[in-house]
């Protein structure tokens, strides 16, 4: 069959398989999704669609690789309640500040705070960042800056108003920094001279504009949200066997962006992890390209998938290391959607959000290897679809070995 495509302003209720849907929709910043400038967001209509389509009021969402938020923001605004899963401390920052609104006592309580925050103790020595060569990414400067109002904000003893303003400032981190503006991955542009931006100004100004969101919406009720685990391949908490009504996520992509190295700077001054860690914290990361010489000199493993054991196969020859790297991707993945079955209620879905790859001018088709390794688990396929990706922010063309990726799919599995 010939694939359709249809122009849309939200995803419908029911969708011919395999449709190419364009979303024709600039309103993605809507309520907390504006918050921070995340890499590899998908569009908060997808996880809205599966939200009103199979949940209703009070029932549980899980979304077992959180990043940002965006699903865990549909479900609280749905009045549903939202679990994440996500090994990364500023995801769950951004998750935990993003889905529960501040006070209006907790909001007059930050403006008031605000001038305060940038007083600076002569007699303290602040902690810098784990950040090797930190004069290459900040100016002196920026760094006394920065580190003062760090330590003030630490100071803070109400959790809500501290992880507000926490997102306010890893939220300027990039910005106030030597890094190139445009690219996802925090480099020091030598063609480019970076315009200089002062550290109070653009605090205040992303406070006041976060503020801004929490002002509107003080009167509306949502639903609640939690972080549960750390690891999607193992989420454990056997209390929700059998209790997940829905599960929305958008897993990483086979090393087609690498989260870690992107969000280095924001996490090193958050204090999450830096650059003498930077490595074990990459290893643990779904689609880590770090894979060791005495693993990938052996022969490939035999999946017993034969759209993957062809695919592993022809990379092989070409770059073991690289062969690796995929297999280790879908073993992950098999392991996680293991995982989240365990814990859906019999009948409910789990709807996976992601793009297919193409390694060492290979095509990884993804979407399709994905839909046979949840056959094979117990889960059936109900449909698949995709949509057109418009901000190419989200997917960045790395030479012949992750390349663009022009189209989400959308599979939508039943237990």
């Amino acid at each position: 069959m010939k694939n359709i495509i249809l122009q849309v302003e939200s995803i419908p209720d029911n969708v011919v398989e395999n449709s190419i849907l364009e979303i024709n929709t600039r309103d993605v910043g809507y309520f907390t999704h504006s918050f921070f400038k995340y890499p590899c967001k998908f569009i908060p209509q997808v996880p809205k669609w599966a939200i009103e389509k199979y949940t209703k009021e009070n029932d549980i969402v899980l979304d077992c690789f959180a990043g940002s938020g965006t699903t865990l923001v549909e479900a609280v605004l749905l009045n549903r309640n939202a679990l994440g899963v996500d090994f990364d401390k500023l995801s769950q920052l951004l998750c935990m500040t993003k889905t529960r609104l501040l006070s209006r006592r907790e909001i007059q309580s930050i403006k008031e705070l605000l001038d305060g925050l940038f007083i600076k103790d002569v007699n303290l020595v602040p902690n810098l960042p784990d950040l090797y060569n930190i004069e290459h990414w900040f100016c002196n400067e920026t760094i006394q800056e920065l580190s003062y109002l760090k330590y003030n904000i630490d100071s803070i003893s109400n959790n809500n108003i501290k992880n507000f303003l926490l997102v306010c400032f890893a939220s300027i981190i990039k910005k106030v920094s030597n890094a190139d503006e445009n690219s996802p991955k925090p480099y020091v542009s030598s063609r480019f001279k970076k315009k200089k931006y002062l550290v109070k100004d653009l605090f205040l100004k992303s406070v006041n504009n976060y503020l801004e969101v929490f002002d509107k919406n003080s009167n509306i009720h949502i639903g609640d949200a939690k972080i549960i685990s750390q690891d999607a391949r193992n989420i454990g908490n056997q209390e929700l066997k059998n209790k997940i009504d829905l599960a929305v996520t958008s897993p990483p992509y086979i090393n087609a962006f690498d989260y870690v190295r992107s969000l280095r700077l924001e996490n090193a001054w958050l204090g999450f992890f830096g650059d003498s860690n930077i490595s074990s914290i990459k290893k643990n990361q779904i689609g880590t390209e770090i894979i060791a010489a005495e693993v990938y000199k052996k022969e490939i493993l035999n999946t017993e998938i034969e759209i993957l054991d062809e695919i592993l196969n022809k990379i092989y020859l070409v770059d073991k290391r690289r062969a690796y790297v995929v297999l280790k991707y879908f073993q992950d993945m098999e392991a996680n959607i293991i995982s989240v079955k365990d814990l859906l209620k019999v009948n409910a879905h789990y709807i996976i959000v992601v793009g297919d790859s193409v390694i060492r001018n290979i095509e990884v088709p993804t979407h399709k290897i994905l839909i046979e390794i949840a056959k094979r688990n117990g889960l059936k396929l109900v449909n698949t679809f995709s949509y057109i990706i418009k901000n190419r922010y989200l997917r960045i063309p790395r030479a012949d070995r992750g390349g663009f990726i022009k189209y989400d799919w959308i599979i939508d599995l039943k237990k």
